[in-house]
């Protein structure tokens, strides 16, 4: 005679888990995830309401074919709030990813702690602090936040290697109802305060956005296959050429010289003086920096320096497009430190990478874009220039600054001019760069494709 209980108790779970895992399926492959603890349960302070699972689901599954551990905190029980014996079945999950080699995917969408829980939650929380700085050096975590995340899950988000954030999510270390609290609107609207759009052109907490399940879905596919970090066979044409890469921006431009809808932009809304994406080449995975052509924001060293550390840690090959004059910095930035400190950031990082590194002066090469960006010193292994750039320590507008007292009143915007012209000729040339061994060519604009294609076969054995 079947048990009653046992299957009230199974209908009851299967109900109060099913939107969570429907969210789950909907971004692993067909049939593929398979629950883990499911009825696994510790003591909750108000034994009134059922901690049913302990408002997280946890399990497996696969990604374009590929293992993955996941868990989902289940807002439909008690709010998804964290507890001691929720934060034992997540660290559960992350010692399987751990053990059995495998991403892990995080889903967060928690109303915070469970504060009846006392010290031992604090303990919680710590206890999946500690666990993931042992995924760090093992295994590749990517979290998203697809409702709230409130508290100190807010570290654990900030620890991932990437985060996808919804567009309707809301994230704060401190209670919204605290941070907002001296509001003159009211209701208050925590998505517009503490969602996504506050956060995107600001951090680079959350690098990617999603509006969908199955905008997501795409995204994570192709995230999936650049981790893989395997080439794959494409329709491509490495030698193909395009004329309006000619007139192009260098942000532009990427999307012309790089194999087409492989795109994956990191950050697309923060520091846009920078543009860092995943990018294929001839189906190789490669992570390209680009820079605007103006100067260089201290957010844009920023996201630069964490994008290369992201490149460094899954392998990929980096290639930039350098079109900038500089750094650009206010004199607060440069008292208390911080200019001196982003800008070793980025050259510290790229110095210390052991990936290949393909360097293009695009437009503007000027002092620290050229030295930072694409110099053989910091460890470029294969550097070009196209025929319009310009390579130099410094700008012609600085240059004339600094010899302005030597100007005469008299034909003074003649002799700007013609000194212009001649520090052109003189420093700024490609080919000077070249000749001393610094550039390896100096090619047309229309012909970057084929040769960053072939230096990439060359740099990676292929």
């Amino acid at each position: 005679m079947e048990n009653k209980d046992l299957l009230s108790d199974i209908a009851k779970m299967d109900k109060a888990t099913s939107k969570v895992k429907a969210f789950i399926n909907s971004l692993v492959d067909e049939n593929s995830f398979v629950e883990t603890d499911v009825f696994m349960s510790g003591k909750n302070f108000d034994n009134s309401v059922e901690a049913l699972g302990e408002a997280v689901v946890t399990g497996y599954a696969t990604i374009n074919g590929r293992s993955v551990q996941i868990f989902a905190q289940n807002p439909d029980v008690l709010k998804g709030s964290l507890s001691a014996a929720q934060a034992d079945k997540i660290a559960k999950c992350m010692n399987r990813a751990v053990s059995s080699d495998t991403p892990l995917i995080s889903i967060i969408d928690s109303c915070g702690a469970r504060v009846g829980d006392g010290t031992s939650i604090m303990e919680g929380y710590a206890k999946l602090i500690r666990m993931s700085t042992i995924l760090e050096d093992q295994v590749p975590h990517i979290c998203i936040v697809n409702g709230a995340c409130v508290g100190m899950m807010t570290t654990f988000v900030a620890s991932a290697d990437f985060t996808f954030m919804s567009k309707d999510a809301v994230m704060s270390v401190n209670s919204p109802m605290y941070l907002l609290s001296d509001s003159k609107t009211l209701p208050v609207d925590y998505k517009k305060s503490l969602g996504f759009n506050s956060y995107k052109s600001t951090s680079d907490l959350a690098q990617f956005t999603y509006d969908s399940n199955k905008d997501l879905k795409a995204q994570l596919d192709k995230l999936f296959n650049i981790l893989s970090n395997e080439e794959e066979d494409t329709d491509s044409d490495p030698n193909d050429v395009n004329p309006n890469i000619e007139k192009a921006s260098a942000i532009d431009a990427v999307n012309m010289i790089f194999d087409e809808n492989s795109k994956l932009e990191y950050c697309a809304d923060y520091a846009k003086d920078v543009s860092c994406s995943f990018e294929k080449i001839n189906g190789i995975n490669v992570g390209v920096i680009a820079t605007s052509g103006d100067y260089l924001s201290l957010d844009g060293l920023q996201k630069a320096t964490s994008f290369i550390n992201k490149l460094e840690v899954f392998g990929l090959p980096l290639i930039t497009l350098v079109d900038t004059k500089g750094i650009d910095s206010k004199l607060e930035d440069e008292v208390s430190g911080s200019a001196a400190y982003l800008s070793y950031a980025l050259m510290g990082t790229i110095a210390s990478t052991s990936i290949p590194k393909i360097g293009v002066a695009f437009g503007n090469a000027i002092g620290y874009g050229y030295a930072a960006l694409m110099s053989k010193e910091i460890g470029f292994n294969y550097t070009l220039a196209v025929t319009k750039s310009k390579i130099s320590p410094i700008s012609e507008e600085v240059s004339i600054a600094m010899m302005s007292d030597q100007l005469k009143a008299e034909n003074r915007q003649e002799n700007i001019a013609k000194l212009s012209a001649e520090y052109a000729e003189m420093l700024q040339n490609p080919l000077k760069a070249a000749k001393e061994g610094y550039v390896d060519n100096v090619i047309e604009a229309t012909n970057l494709r084929p040769y960053i294609a072939s230096a990439l076969l060359m740099l990676l054995g292929i």
